[in-house]
């Protein structure tokens, strides 16, 4: 799911230096709580009873949906990074899912 990415650099000596590049536990976190409120804010706007309140349509709904649309992107950056091949997009479609439903998510052994 969250593969590691390495860093490689070769100095004028000839040495290598490995250095791994992965996303920090705390980022990884910090993207699914801002995708999951960012959902939560914008179902509650989407809902019909909210389309009847004079106060929460309009420009309200479109900054909630920029803001899905930018949570998204961010936690979807993390989960697939470089590879956006049909089988990475299903399994990061999958797992979103299962954050909006409130289920955890399992792997399949």
């Amino acid at each position: 799911m969250f593969d590691e990415l390495v860093s490689t650099t070769i100095k004028p000596d000839g040495t290598v230096e490995v250095n791994l590049v992965s996303p920090s536990a705390e980022e990884v976190e910090n993207a699914v709580a801002d995708f999951i409120r960012s959902e939560r804010d914008f179902r509650e706007l989407n809902r019909p009873s909210a389309a009847t309140d004079p106060n929460r349509i309009g420009i309200e709904w479109w900054k909630a949906l920029e803001w899905l649309a930018l949570a998204d992107s961010r936690l979807k950056n993390i989960f697939c990074d470089r590879d956006r091949s049909p089988r990475s997009i299903a399994a990061y479609h999958k797992y979103r899912l299962k954050m909006i439903a409130g289920k955890r998510y399992r792997t399949d052994a």
